[in-house]
């Protein structure tokens, strides 16, 4: 199987550790200079899943979809939802050398099938929900800091699951649990709901995901966010796995929060780097949504406006020294 991944960050590492430890044939599109470190020095991953190591030379690097061999079989999209439209623009002008690769979007947030929808036929356009931490530590090493579900791949365009079932049991072959589904809209909604909750909070405070939940101030604010967030939502015509806010709720602070109470979230780690954060397409696409159908979410909205202005004052600093 020929897989290529767009993106060379934490994600596509990670995903692209666990492929090629399953003997696909791999191609990762990354940015100078960190496409010729990762060509000349291999990948190595580390963390959860135990080590794994691929030689330089057992995968292609290139700076652009066209230049690696093709077709692939599938596209992984794992670049930062902000850069959804010109990864979109990028593969698009790659043309024939993609045939009719289908593209799994392995993005945080809402709204990226949209973007690529606009450039590509919608059966063509796939969403992974990825619940699993990966932090890039080099331009060829990666770190899976946490994992909480399999990796579920589907469409939210009605197309049915089976077509990404090979691509499933790859990753899984090579170690990291993964499945088609034909409700991969409820599992995107559970991952916003779990992030948009936890990452903007955290990310202001400077803490992990632990830290709020053991507060009652901040179990109070999860609340709130998760009332807006079931409340949008709902309006837009969506649904998750759980009948109501207060129902994922009790799953929440029960299940989901214990195994990635010491997680940070990247989010705080983009914040720290001085880099562009993804809160657009998290807490500012609930904001958007809640905007068109008429739902207030006046709580999400003040902290996208608080992240904007760290990001900004992060830019300051960066730029003064």
């Amino acid at each position: 199987m020929r897989i290529l991944v767009q993106g060379a960050g934490g994600v596509g590492l990670g995903l692209g550790s666990f492929l090629l430890a399953a003997g696909a044939r791999l191609g990762f599109v990354a940015r100078e200079p960190g496409a010729g470190a990762l060509a000349a020095g291999g990948l190595r991953r580390r963390g959860v899943f135990g080590e794994h190591a691929a030689k330089p030379g057992s995968f292609e690097v290139a700076t652009s979809p066209a230049e690696l061999p093709g077709p692939p079989d599938f596209v992984l999209v794992a670049v930062k939802s902000f850069d959804s439209a010109a990864a979109a623009e990028e593969l698009a002008a790659a043309g024939d050398a993609l045939g009719e690769a289908p593209l799994v979007l392995c993005q945080n947030g809402w709204g990226n099938a949209e973007v690529f929808a606009a450039r590509f036929p919608r059966p063509r356009v796939w969403n992974a929900r990825v619940i699993t931490g990966f932090r890039r530590l080099a331009p060829g090493e990666v770190e899976v800091t946490v994992h909480a579900e399999p990796v579920r791949v589907g469409s939210l365009f009605g197309e049915p699951a089976a077509r990404v079932a090979r691509l499933c049991e790859a990753l899984a072959r090579g170690g990291l649990p993964a499945e088609p589904t034909d409700d991969v809209a409820a599992d995107l909604w559970a991952k916003l709901l779990y992030n948009g909750c936890l990452n903007p909070a955290c990310a202001i405070l400077g803490v992990p995901y632990g830290e709020l939940g053991a507060s009652p101030h901040g179990r109070a604010l999860i609340e709130t966010l998760s009332d807006e967030i079931f409340a949008v939502m709902r309006a837009a015509g969506w649904s998750s796995h759980w009948p109501s806010a207060t129902a994922w709720r009790e799953d929440f602070f029960a299940r989901l929060l214990p195994p990635t109470a010491s997680h940070e979230s990247s989010m705080l780690q983009d914040l720290r780097a001085g880099r562009r954060t993804e809160i657009d397409a998290l807490t500012g696409a609930v904001v958007e949504l809640g905007r068109a159908h008429g739902v207030p979410a006046p709580t999400n909205a003040a902290l996208e406006v608080l992240v904007k202005a760290l990001e900004e004052r992060q830019r300051r600093a960066g730029s003064a020294s």
